[in-house]
Formats: structure tokens, C-alpha cells, sequence
């Protein structure tokens, strides 16, 4: 039976980060962790709170990354997905790490589709306490 979060589970900071697109199984941790950071075109005023991404495909978190801080993205070097000037100019991306086991044990494998309002598309959706 699946599980899903609700807005009062969110005890963080959070940022969530829909990969469906880039998602495939059996990608390598470094793979799901370079395609979740970055590219996204918000402001980093917008995001910059978030303590934690959660990576969600097709509603399901697959991992959860402490974020260290934002940057623009010509400021990030990925491993697995290199920087494209025409796709991924004037976008943001952030530096972090995968969570505590005590935070990934909350979110990963649980759905966030109860957090969305009908016509939320947009990949990035943040959820601050304050």
C-alpha cells in the first residue's frame, strides 16, 4: 500500500524535484544525485531555505540530498551530465549530499502526489516551515 506524505510530515525546509524525464532504473547513485541538482530555472532566492531535496519520479521519492548551497548553473560541474550553455544558461543548481539515514528513513519510498493542487506542474516546489 503506498504512503504519502502530507504537508504536516514536512518537519523541514524542503525542495522538491521532479527527475520523471531524466529518471530511469538502475541509474548509478551519482547519475540520480547529478540529474536532481540542477538545472532548473527558478531563483535562487526562491529555493535558497531549503535545507533538503527530495528526488520524486512519478510521485515517489527515490532519495533525499542535504543541500549545501545553490548556484547558478555554469557554476556547477556534473560528472555524468555535462553543463550545455543553450540548455542550462541562466538556470540554478545545488551542491549537497545524501541525507542522514534518520531523514532518507521519512521520505524515501513514500508519494508526494497529496502535496500537489491539481495543475502543479512545475518540476520545482518548495515547502518551507516559517
Amino acid at each position: 500500500m503506498k504512503q504519502y506524505l502530507e504537508r504536516e510530515d514536512l518537519d523541514e525546509n524542503i525542495v522538491i524535484i521532479k527527475i520523471n524525464r531524466s529518471y530511469r532504473k538502475g541509474m548509478s547513485a551519482l547519475e540520480l544525485y547529478d540529474v536532481t541538482r540542477g538545472c532548473w530555472k527558478r531563483k535562487i532566492e526562491s529555493v535558497q531555505k531549503a535545507e533538503y531535496a527530495l528526488s520524486v519520479c512519478f510521485g515517489e521519492v527515490k532519495e533525499v540530498y542535504q543541500i549545501d548551497c545553490w548556484v547558478p548553473s555554469e557554476k556547477m560541474k556534473r560528472e555524468t551530465k555535462p553543463y550545455d550553455e543553450e540548455l542550462d544558461g541562466g538556470r540554478i543548481a545545488f551542491f549537497g549530499k545524501v541525507a542522514d539515514d534518520s531523514i532518507r528513513r521519512k521520505y524515501i519510498g513514500k508519494f508526494v502526489n497529496k502535496l500537489y493542487k491539481r495543475g502543479d506542474v512545475g518540476p520545482v516546489k518548495t515547502f518551507f516551515n516559517d
